[in-house]
């Protein structure tokens, strides 16, 4: 996964923030917004991931749009799975923060507050990441809308192709009379109503 400019430095501050802050800062209730919050992101990775992978159909498609589709859910698919990833990365460091410093550990002088203070900044480096990375999930939907927008015009193109060659054929049931457009002057028209 590629990270932009701004995501690096939003990371690294983020990392640097969440290690300057007091030790047990993220055991309270910012540490369960914070669980709230990465639950609602991974919440909605799989049923979007469901979502494109239903979009899947050959039906009345070019082999193009096929490739440009499934280019576009492929690259979906593994972007929203990093982000999976990157949440389970911030979860499990935050249960990791849950667990008292073993006390072998605690006793070397500033080892454990060391590894609170980093693994608060793993926790916050991460959920940058993840709050960088959240509007991704409905840029997927937009993108796979387009694609399956372009599919479907050029599907009704080719429809509505196919079906302005039919329209010679049903001419062919709505016959004319034979004397449709047949000139007629008004004298042979007066000679036939005096007949009459």
């Amino acid at each position: 996964m590629q990270l932009r400019g701004i995501e690096k430095a939003g990371v690294a501050a983020a990392f640097v923030v969440g290690a300057l802050v007091a030790p047990g800062t993220l055991a309270g209730d910012s540490g369960r917004l914070l669980v709230t919050f990465l639950s609602l992101v991974s919440a909605s990775i799989l049923p979007t991931i469901s979502l494109l992978m239903a979009s899947m159909t050959a039906s009345g498609r070019s082999v193009k749009a096929i490739n440009d589709l499934n280019a576009e859910l492929t690259a979906a698919v593994d972007a929203l799975f990093a982000l999976f990833g990157i949440v389970g990365v911030s979860v499990i460091a935050l249960i990791a923060l849950a667990i008292p410093t073993p006390s072998l550990l605690a006793s070397i002088r500033f080892l454990g507050e060391g590894l609170n203070r980093g693994g608060q900044g793993v926790v916050c480096a991460a959920s940058a990441l993840v709050f960088f990375r959240a509007g991704m999930i409905p840029g997927i939907l937009r993108r796979s809308l387009e694609v399956r927008h372009r599919i479907a015009v050029e599907e009704a193109v080719r429809k509505t192709a196919e079906n302005a060659a039919k329209v010679g054929s049903v001419g062919g049931l709505f016959p004319r009379h034979p004397e449709f457009g047949k000139v007629v002057t008004l004298d042979d028209l007066h000679d036939n109503d005096k007949s009459h």
